[in-house]
């Protein structure tokens, strides 16, 4: 059976859900000094429901079920935290302004979440303390080298959960890196690669996709087969590793056997949907402060209000994008937005960090230009210039653009440039081979607290 990354995720969560509901039941054994009866129990549970979601959500979208990060460090209890206080606003909410339940638990919400908090602490640096403690990393073998291999290996050489480790290198290239020298085993010779191989118990191949092997080394290869080894090609071990999509590894068949459009008309109906009521919701919610967001603006900058501008969507086709404006129109030539640009005014740097700026692109929503969740639309002149630099670029108009994506949530900041692009590519490609529900509530979740944390750009 190949690693799954969710199912240990999975399995962090479950431990996560069990904490929570035996925290809720020593709770009340300690607020009412005696045990409680399955009912009382059922009925508090169905009340902090809400709670936990928030909770459990606030969570996720903090990296508390990411296995690239390693559970230790003051910043740890510090998100924590951060997600127990969210909770504890909604349980207040929940209890006392819309009294959706007719409990309004004051001692036992700030209990609970205490309890919780220590407990789920505790849980993440046992996580890591065993993890540490056995060790236990599944030595792969690379068969074969080219430029994803550099950093794949030293993706897998990170400290994280993912329990992988570079065994060997096997290839005969001689102009290999001075780095993943450093790194790796280096084996060019058939016999040594086939003893490494017996003597370390390799169960995990991983090969480039566009190489072809000699007849020893598919010997070797087929030997491994029928000792139940498990088998990866660069893309998708990449993709495992660091849920990216390597362009110098893919092709063009690459495409037609991972990406289906077809299997995705209820998805794609229900993805409209959800767009529609959200934006609606956004717009008037929002709609009552734009008059003050205007205000401000033109008391700041001379200016329009808005911005808009031309920006390639699906399939190619243009339409007019809309923004707050956040720069000075005086001596701006429209050039990409680089880090600490003097353009961008004291409130277009707030709203940009809170987002705000984007509320007007919900009517491109609405239009059908755009979606919630996608890659990010770019100018045509821009598109153009790097397409001829970046391989795959256009496949990216695959699907509509969106307001955020899985590119906005990867805690990279990623200019227009011809390298910048080059990784946001990697990860709209991601985005576009595995959209579901759960990825697009996923980015979703993670946009709304990077608001709330004023992480954003």
């Amino acid at each position: 059976m190949k690693y799954s990354r969710k199912r240990n995720q999975f399995f962090i969560f479950v431990v996560d859900l069990l904490i929570l509901v035996i925290s809720l039941y020593l709770t009340l054994a300690i607020r009412n000094q005696d045990l409680p009866s399955f009912d009382s129990y059922l009925s508090h549970m169905y009340a902090f429901l809400i709670v936990w979601a928030v909770l459990l959500i606030s969570m996720y979208t903090l990296n508390f079920y990411s296995l690239d990060i390693p559970f230790t460090g003051l910043q740890l209890p510090i998100n924590l935290f951060i997600c127990s206080l969210l909770a504890i606003l909604f349980g207040v909410f929940s209890f006392y302004v819309f009294s959706i339940n007719s409990l309004q638990p004051k001692t036992i919400l700030l209990l609970d979440i205490g309890i919780s908090y220590i407990l789920i602490l505790c849980w993440r640096y046992l996580y890591d303390y065993l993890a540490k403690k056995t060790n236990k990393k599944t030595k792969f073998v690379i068969v074969g080298y080219n430029e994803t291999v550099h950093e794949l290996i030293n993706t897998s050489l990170k400290n994280n959960y993912l329990n992988f480790f570079p065994g060997a290198l096997f290839t005969q290239q001689k102009d290999i890196p001075q780095d993943v020298l450093s790194s790796v085993k280096i084996i060019s010779d058939t016999k040594l690669f086939k003893q490494f191989i017996d003597e370390n118990k390799i169960k995990v191949f991983v090969l480039p996709i566009e190489k072809e092997h000699s007849k020893e080394i598919v010997k070797i290869l087929f030997d491994a087969l029928s000792n139940k080894s498990i088998f990866y090609n660069i893309p998708q071990f990449y993709e495992l590793l660091s849920r990216k999509i390597p362009l110098g590894s893919i092709n063009e068949s690459w495409f037609l056997q991972n990406i289906n459009f077809q299997g995705r008309w209820l998805f794609n109906i229900l993805k409209r949907v959800v767009d529609l009521i959200l934006a609606s919701i956004i717009l008037l919610i929002t709609g009552l402060f734009w008059p003050i967001f205007a205000i401000i603006i033109k008391c700041e900058s001379k200016g329009p209000v808005f911005f808009t501008q031309i920006r390639e969507g699906q399939n190619g086709k243009l339409f007019k994008l809309y923004k707050f404006r956040t720069m000075k129109t005086e001596s701006n030539d429209f050039a990409p937005t680089s880090k600490q640009d003097s353009r961008i005014t004291k409130f277009g740097n707030f709203m940009r960090k809170t987002r705000i700026d984007e509320l007007p692109q919900m009517l491109n929503v609405l239009k059908g230009d755009m979606s919630l969740v996608g890659p990010r639309p770019e100018r045509p002149e821009l598109a153009t210039e790097l397409e001829k630099e970046i391989p795959f670029y256009r496949q990216r108009l695959m699907v509509k653009p969106g307001i955020t994506g899985w590119d906005q949530v990867s805690g990279e900041y990623h200019s227009p440039s011809v390298e910048d692009t080059y990784k946001k590519i990697q990860y709209d490609l991601y985005y576009i081979k595995n959209q579901s529900v759960f990825l697009e509530m996923s980015i979703f979740f993670k946009t709304i607290m990077t608001v709330f944390l004023k992480l954003g750009r």
